[in-house]
């Protein structure tokens, strides 16, 4: 996998062939153009570092939710085969619904 250090550098360093285009206000334009400043980036630059660390986090996330095949059939067995309620659970529904029927009562 590759990462975004690595592809920040080749988008800054390395030969570009594709192109990128966007539409913003002049004040947007205006504060993406002082922060590049303060990164010491250029615009492009800026933003195309941005976009990466972004981009980088969603894909991360998206594969962190992804199970294999063995992790499936784990989760579905779980699912279908719930394990016995402990003790602990069984008197905290007890209470839970001791609880419901003091407050139906008092209605």
């Amino acid at each position: 996998m590759t990462t975004v250090t690595q592809m920040s550098v080749d988008a800054v360093k390395g030969f570009k062939n594709a192109r990128v285009e966007l539409k913003t206000t002049a004040n947007l334009k205006d504060v993406l153009r002082e922060a590049a400043a303060v990164a010491g980036l250029d615009l492009t630059a800026f933003i195309l570092n941005a976009a990466l660390e972004r981009a980088e986090s969603v894909l991360d996330n998206q594969r962190r939710r992804e199970l294999s095949e063995e992790s499936w059939h784990q989760l579905n067995q779980l699912l279908s085969e719930p394990a016995a309620p402990t003790l602990a659970l069984q008197a905290l529904m007890r209470r839970k619904n001791h609880g419901d029927l003091e407050h139906q009562q008092c209605k």
